[in-house]
């Protein structure tokens, strides 16, 4: 029998509380593992495994990374009918204990130094996260006060790119020290069984849509869940929305090692700054428009967000120097001592908090709007629209770079495609 949401007890201060933090705590150990694995294999890949078999490491690494991404575009639609019919606590319990043994494969496959296995544990690891995602965002409103929603989402995308960022750099430095993969193993075992722990404490909300009738058929459940989502002028919009950000999130993130090397001769070290800056950017913008917006569920700063985007992106193409490779890169306290290099930092940071403050928004706008038995499923509709983005902008990169663009001129490029959802925020805004 259904639990409805007034059932758990709301009260003020609702972090440290059994009805927010296990959740938090889940989804950050999840994005953490997943991608402190992924980058351990991209290094093992690059540096070892890609000469030992005499193939490319970029062809190896973009090949691992499709393979991550590609559950979301095959398993979300079953992910967020399984979500929404089934009690999500439990399936929690199971995708976290189902990661643990994902750890434990891994640990060996790192042990053999085994590409395929590697391949394999990151695939599994994609399928899981395919199934988690409907569920964490699908529990959360049932969780939340109406006027807390909003700073939970802030929160979870925050906690999110945190983890990311924390778990690409941990996953770097442990993997280039001598048998490092040990503590690699170690630390994802350990964060994978203190998730199951923590998803065990979220609270339980009953099942949404009990009767629901779960389709085998994944393609066609694909194409019925997606004509639902866009079928809805509100979830439509703020999917796009949402997959938009996604997609300039992705292409700037990519675009960062390419800046800091070539166009201002950083070292590596300079590469984790513009990816701190970037994280840290999408947390602080998440809370600011928190605060800005009170707890009220609006796309009023939306719009002006996308237009602080595109003038941000053309200062980036206008102080952008040229690429210039030089042998002798600049570590981080030369890079910091040039007050140039600072401002570009501070555009960075400020580009990732305009994004930050559309995306919350969106995410609340999409739960709220969403019937209680369906909002699983909008959901993973959003997730594979957000991968088809992801897709289509990295394969625009590539092919505006055989046109001969720089990498500031991308930037720009896809700086000027904010005037496109322009005019979808705010015809979203007027129809809340």
């Amino acid at each position: 029998m259904s639990v409805e949401p007034k059932a758990i007890v709301p009260e003020q201060g609702f972090f440290l509380q059994r009805r927010f933090l296990p959740l938090f705590v889940t989804q950050f150990l999840g994005a953490f593992n997943d991608n402190l694995f992924r980058q351990a294999i991209i290094i093992l890949i690059t540096f070892k495994l890609a000469e030992q078999i005499g193939m490319s490491a970029g062809i190896l690494n973009n090949m691992a990374i499709g393979l991550f991404i590609l559950p979301y575009f095959l398993f979300s639609a079953l992910a967020g009918q399984l979500a929404d019919k089934y009690e999500k606590t439990g399936q929690i319990f199971w995708i976290k204990v189902w990661e643990v043994m994902l750890m434990v494969v891994g640990a060996v496959a790192l042990y053999l130094e085994s590409l395929p296995m590697l391949i394999a544990v990151l695939s599994g690891l994609g399928l899981q996260s395919t199934f988690f995602g409907p569920i964490k965002y699908g529990v959360l409103p049932d969780l939340m006060k109406e006027k807390e929603l909003l700073s939970a989402n802030a929160l979870i995308e925050a906690g999110t790119f945190i983890a990311i960022l924390l778990g690409t750099i941990i996953g770097g430095l442990l993997m280039r020290e001598e048998g490092g993969w040990q503590y690699v193993a170690g630390l994802t075992i350990a964060a994978a069984i203190t998730g199951v722990l923590f998803g065990r404490k979220v609270p339980k909300t009953g099942q949404a849509a009990p009767d629901i009738q779960v389709r085998k058929n994944i393609f066609a459940s694909t194409s019925r869940q997606l004509k639902v989502a866009l079928g809805t002028a509100v979830t439509r919009r703020s999917i796009i929305a949402i997959s938009w950000i996604w997609l300039y999130g992705s292409l700037y993130i990519s675009q960062l090692p390419i800046i800091a090397k070539d166009h201002l001769n950083g070292d590596a070290s300079v590469v984790t700054l513009f990816m701190a800056c970037f994280s840290v950017g999408i947390g602080v913008g998440s809370m600011l428009c928190s605060k800005l917006l009170k707890g009220n569920v609006s796309a009023r700063l939306a719009k002006p967000a996308l237009i602080i985007l595109i003038a941000l992106s053309g200062l980036l193409y206008l102080l952008m120097p040229a690429a210039n490779p030089q042998e002798v890169q600049l570590t981080l306290g030369i890079f910091l001592s040039d007050p140039f290099n600072i401002l570009i930092a501070t555009i960075l940071t400020a580009t990732a908090m305009a994004a930050g403050a559309i995306i919350v928004p969106m995410y609340t706008i999409l739960q709220e709007k969403s019937a209680r038995g369906e909002r699983s499923q909008m959901i993973a509709a959003n997730n594979i629209i957000n991968s088809g983005f992801m897709a289509g902008g990295a394969i625009g990169a590539v092919a505006l770079l055989s046109l001969g663009f720089s990498t500031a001129g991308i930037l720009v490029v896809i700086g000027l495609g904010n005037l496109l959802i322009v005019p979808i925020v705010s015809r979203l805004d007027k129809s809340l």
